[in-house]
């Protein structure tokens, strides 16, 4: 396959992924950009908004007034990190989880069937190369230069 095709046929793909996950934030009654935020925030960890920008791709506007959409509702928390200026921790709180766990459990078992389906005998290696993939070429267009520094995850 010549240059053109595979990055035509990759964008495609990766946007008819995307194009499914916003069809299920309509059906739930959610914004796509919130679908995605409960998603990275309900890993258990804290985040950053800075972090989640570069994560999910999102405009710090976005996340910045997402959170606090969430943070009106009781949802999450923000708190400071030792030795951060400006940086908080954003974290669902208990109800937080809850309704991240609600409005993500169709999604959840779609993708649990999903993968058993495509990818269950699949390597993993796939995943990390296009996370690698994506992170050079992040970096190329933010800076201009080609720097392979490894795992992207």
């Amino acid at each position: 396959m010549e240059r053109y095709a595979f990055f035509r046929q990759l964008g495609k793909a990766v946007y008819g992924i995307d194009a499914a996950y916003d069809v299920f934030s309509k059906s739930a009654q959610i914004k796509p950009n919130m679908l995605w935020l409960l998603s990275a925030l309900n890993d258990g960890e804290g985040h950053t908004q800075k972090q989640i920008c570069w994560d999910w791709g999102f405009p710090k506007t976005t996340v910045n007034t997402l959170i606090k959409e969430l943070e009106k509702g009781g949802f999450v928390v923000q708190s400071p990190i030792p030795g951060e200026r400006r940086e908080l921790s954003v974290t669902l709180t208990e109800a937080g989880r809850d309704y991240a766990n609600e409005v993500l459990k169709p999604v959840y078992e779609a993708e649990e069937r999903l993968f058993r389906l495509y990818f269950k005998d699949k390597d993993p290696e796939f995943v990390q190369e296009l996370f690698r993939f994506s992170g050079v070429m992040r970096r190329y267009f933010t800076t201009g230069k080609f720097e392979e520094t490894g795992s992207e995850t």
